[in-house]
């Protein structure tokens, strides 16, 4: 029974009309992403999508981006309350275009994290903030080779993207940015940095951990547990994890870098993009990882 309907959602999802070039594109960088291991996955997904976008500008188009150049950049200056003893966003701009069917919508903010006497860490500061130029540079620079490409044609796309301080511990500081891509369907991708409060640096997920702690397989054993429960409670949900039919797309493990945060709850939890463990209509996926599981691998003050 459910093979049948696992097949039947198969094919409803790729009788969706969009642009063969761009599922094409999309089908063979989840293919790729799978075996390049040794590249940053979250990074690699934001870098492939655009190179995606571009592949199929001429198709059809129409991006939105935020950003330092183009015309019509907003500045607003604006005071945001201290959101920690370290960390705080204290200013932040914002882009707005429309032509030719093609909207963007995107915000930029800047953080200062600051000592426990007040001072200003510069290196941290400039480290994170020169991360986000990084990342919305990449965006902008899609964008304007699509606008490019699509010259005087009307196009059909959309991009978004905004911030959220997400977690503002005793001992973590995270601002998360969610970027949604709109064109025949949409493309769902979520950027968080991070920020101990403990040592005022930047951290990834291995971050969280002790030293020499396998938590990897610990994380990577309960979020399959989850898929296998979330799909055998409801049939519309799919994961890759165990499937024959699919065992090349299979999720196997997280990696150090993985995308995160700490819910207001205290508890760890996995943020994966748009295609990457599921198919594409069931957009970002997240999952809460229970405290219990790693309890005896995670830093003090991490967690709850």
């Amino acid at each position: 029974m459910r093979d049948k309907k696992l097949e039947e959602m198969r094919q409803n999802y790729e009788n969706v009309k969009i642009p063969a070039q761009l599922r094409e594109r999309v089908e063979a960088g989840i293919r790729q992403a799978k075996e390049e291991t040794q590249m940053k996955k979250k990074s690699k997904v934001m870098v492939y999508t655009g190179r995606v976008l571009g592949g199929a500008a001429a198709a059809m188009l129409v991006i939105t981006v935020m950003a330092n150049s183009g015309a019509a950049i907003a500045y607003a200056m604006a005071k945001i309350p201290v959101i920690g003893a370290i960390a705080e966003v204290v200013t932040f701009r914002e882009y707005e275009s429309s032509e030719n069917n093609m909207e963007a919508d995107i915000k930029i903010p800047e953080v200062s994290v600051k000592n426990e006497d007040g001072t200003v860490n510069e290196e941290t500061t400039q480290k994170i903030n020169k991360s986000i130029q990084e990342y919305t540079d990449e965006i902008i620079a899609q964008y304007e080779a699509d606008v490019k490409a699509a010259g005087e044609n009307e196009g059909h796309l959309d991009v978004k993207l905004d911030y959220s301080v997400i977690t503002d511990s005793d001992r973590l500081f995270s601002i998360r940015f969610d970027q949604l891509l709109v064109m025949a369907s949409g493309t769902q991708m979520v950027k968080i940095y991070h920020i101990d409060k403990q040592t005022g640096e930047m951290i990834d997920l291995g971050g969280l951990f002790k030293e020499g702690a396998d938590y990897v397989t610990a994380v990577s054993e309960n979020i399959k547990e989850q898929m296998k429960e979330r799909m055998a409670a409801d049939e519309s949900l799919v994961y890759w994890v165990d499937n024959e039919d699919m065992a090349e797309w299979n999720f196997e493990s997280i990696k150090d870098d993985n995308t995160f945060y700490v819910n207001e709850n205290g508890k760890l939890t996995i943020v994966f993009d748009e295609y990457e463990v599921a198919p594409g209509y069931m957009g970002s996926v997240e999952f809460e990882i229970p405290t219990e599981i790693v309890q005896d691998l995670v830093q003090e003050g991490f967690l709850k």
